[in-house]
């Protein structure tokens, strides 16, 4: 087998809106296992937010979450590896966002946790299908009072200023953190030592995989890094335009079952 390693970002990438998992990527997934393929999903997801869909599709080993800051085993659920933002950098953070009065949530034990419950705060509920945690105080405040290192911060503004806040939050942290993007709204801060790529590059080496026998598969600016360091790195058609630029390959989008076209036609036929 050519591909012997298949790593896949979920939203917009897998799914759409609808966050349902097709028949035709079901199948292709479990066609490709079946040849002895090992499948892994890499998302900014929490991990209690993603390890029901591999749980559904029988995956068993490693699980990528929070852009690689945590990786969990799929079965038992338990955190292999944890990789925070240091208490430090993430308490001049959140004093950065709340002087200027934006929208910020942080994780704390895989949980979202919120100043007051908001839209933005009950629209990420509803996505992720998760609780959240109401501090009822700004979160500088419970950063010091947990003596907290998230493993992510997340800001969610208008698609219009995205670019302004990332450059600024750029020079303000960009030695500490890394910052980039999983959907036009929203703004994603992790440790700067990890990132997708590098989680892929870790599980390739010690399942003994090859990097040109690893293909991954994603949309956004967060996924550039897997996709630069996999053998085939591919990008569905509704990826965004920084993303389709590193590709080697585009593929059909979320909605026409691109990842399942791309196991079909690249990881099956070898």
């Amino acid at each position: 087998m050519k591909y012997k390693l298949i790593v896949s970002d979920f939203d917009d990438t897998i799914v759409d809106d609808s966050q349902v998992m097709s028949d035709a990527f079901r199948k292709a997934v479990a066609d490709y296992r079946a040849k002895g393929g090992i499948f892994v999903f890499a998302t900014g997801r929490m991990i209690s937010a993603i390890i029901d869909y591999a749980r559904d599709l029988g995956l068993k080993g490693e699980l990528i979450g929070y852009q690689g800051a945590v990786i969990a085993d799929i079965e038992s659920g338990e955190f292999l590896r944890t990789t925070p933002i240091k208490k430090e950098t993430a308490l001049a953070i959140a004093r950065f966002l709340e002087e200027q009065n934006l929208y910020y949530q942080i994780y704390d034990d895989d949980t979202f946790v919120v100043e007051k419950v908001t839209d933005y705060s009950l629209l990420y509920s509803r996505f992720t299908k998760k609780d959240m945690i109401v501090s009822g105080a700004p979160l500088t405040e419970y950063i010091i009072k947990k003596d907290l290192s998230p493993v992510k911060m997340l800001l969610v503004c208008e698609p219009s200023k995205v670019k302004e806040y990332m450059a600024s939050l750029n020079r303000e942290f960009g030695e500490e953190v890394l910052i980039n993007t999983s959907k036009p709204f929203i703004i994603e801060i992790i440790n700067k030592h990890v990132n997708k790529g590098q989680a892929v590059k870790n599980l390739a080496e010690s399942l003994g995989i090859k990097r040109e026998e690893v293909i991954c598969i994603g949309d956004s600016q967060n996924d550039i890094p897997m996709i630069e360091y996999a053998g085939l790195g591919a990008v569905v058609a509704n990826g965004s335009q920084e993303a389709r630029a590193v590709a080697d390959v585009i593929i059909p989008a979320n909605v026409d079952d691109g990842v399942a076209y791309l196991i079909n036609n690249y990881a099956l036929k070898d």
